[in-house]
C-alpha cells in the first residue's frame, strides 16, 4: 500500500512522539517554549501521524503547524491520497500542504492525486522541436522548423505508472528528485526486530532492575515490616509554585552573571587634556 507523506517545521530532531492528536500535548510543548526555554525547545520534538485521516486531531491543527516552526517542534503527516486530507479540510486543506517544507510522494492509484503531483510540483520542462519537411517531384523541397515548447515533466498518466521502486521527493526552494525506495530489510536497525531473528518485544516486561521481590503463598503480608521513612522534612508544592522558584533561581543566575561581568571589568581612567 502506498502513501504521502508530508513534513513540516525542523526534521533535524532527537526526540520523536507517536501521538493520537492531543490538544494538550501542543499546549505544554508550546508553553515550555515560551515560558521556560526562551521560544524555543531544547530538544527538537518530532511527531509521526500515521494514518492521519483517522486520528483524532487539535482543535485548529492547521493554526498549530504554522506556528510550531519557531518552538523546534515539527511533524510528518502520513496519508494514503489526497483526497483524505481535503475531506479533513474542505476549505483550508492548500494551507496544510503550503505549511510544509516537504513532500514525499511514494505511489498511488488516485486520480486528483496524480493530477496534483504532475500540474502543481513537478511543473514543466523545455524542450527543442525539430520538425523536417520534404516534398518530391520536379518541383520538390526540404525545409526544417525548429520550436521551442513545454511539456510536463511527468504527465498525470506517467505520475499512475510511477515504478514501484521509486518515489519522488519535493523540497521547498529545490528541484524534484525520483530517488529509489530503502530496503527496509536491509536497514541495520532490523537486527533488532523479528525480521532481524531478535527476541518479540514484550510490553511490560522488566529489562533492567535493582532489585528483585518474590512474594509466594508461605508469605504472609501481615506480617511484613513497614517500611522506614527516610528522615527530613517534605512540602507537597503545586505547579504554580514550583514555576515560581524555577523563575527565581533563573532571575538569580542571571543576576550571577551580570555580576561576575562586573567584577571582570577593568577600571577606567580620566585622561585629562
Amino acid at each position: 500500500m502506498s502513501a504521502s507523506g508530508l513534513t513540516a517545521g525542523n526534521t533535524a530532531s532527537i526526540s520523536t512522539c507517536f501521538v493520537s492528536g492531543d490538544t494538550q500535548l501542543f499546549q505544554q510543548l508550546f508553553y515550555s517554549a515560551d515560558h521556560k526555554h526562551g521560544g524555543t525547545l531544547p530538544v527538537p520534538v518530532h511527531f509521526l501521524m500515521d494514518e492521519f485521516p483517522n486520528v483524532s486531531l487539535p482543535d485548529d491543527f492547521e493554526k498549530i503547524l504554522s506556528v510550531m516552526r519557531s518552538r523546534g517542534v515539527s511533524v510528518s503527516i502520513i496519508l494514503q491520497n489526497i483526497v483524505q486530507l481535503k475531506a479533513l479540510f474542505e476549505k483550508n486543506w492548500e494551507s496544510v500542504v503550503g505549511n510544509c517544507d516537504s513532500l514525499l510522494y511514494m505511489g498511488g492509484n488516485e486520480t486528483s492525486t496524480h493530477k496534483l503531483i504532475s500540474e502543481s510540483y513537478l511543473g514543466k520542462s523545455t524542450l527543442d522541436l525539430n520538425t523536417y519537411g520534404k516534398s518530391t517531384g520536379r518541383n520538390g523541397n526540404y525545409s526544417t522548423n525548429y520550436q521551442i515548447t513545454g511539456r510536463e515533466l511527468l504527465t498525470p498518466d506517467e505520475v499512475r505508472m510511477l515504478d514501484n521502486r521509486n518515489a519522488l521527493l519535493f523540497i521547498r526552494g529545490e528541484r524534484p528528485i525520483m530517488d529509489g525506495k530503502i530496503d527496509i530489510m536491509r536497514h541495520f536497525n532490523v537486527r533488532g526486530t523479528t525480521d532481524g531473528k531478535a527476541e518479540p518485544y514484550l510490553h511490560g516486561t522488566v529489562t533492567q532492575s535493582v532489585a528483585t521481590l518474590i512474594c509466594d503463598e508461605k508469605t504472609d503480608p501481615a506480617k511484613l515490616p513497614e517500611p522506614a521513612a527516610p528522615e527530613g522534612e517534605y512540602e507537597l508544592l503545586s505547579e504554580e509554585d514550583l514555576e515560581e522558584i524555577y523563575n527565581k533561581n533563573i532571575e538569580g543566575e542571571k543576576q550571577n552573571e551580570k555580576d561576575q561581568q562586573r567584577g571582570n571589568r577593568k577600571p577606567t581612567r580620566n585622561h585629562q587634556w
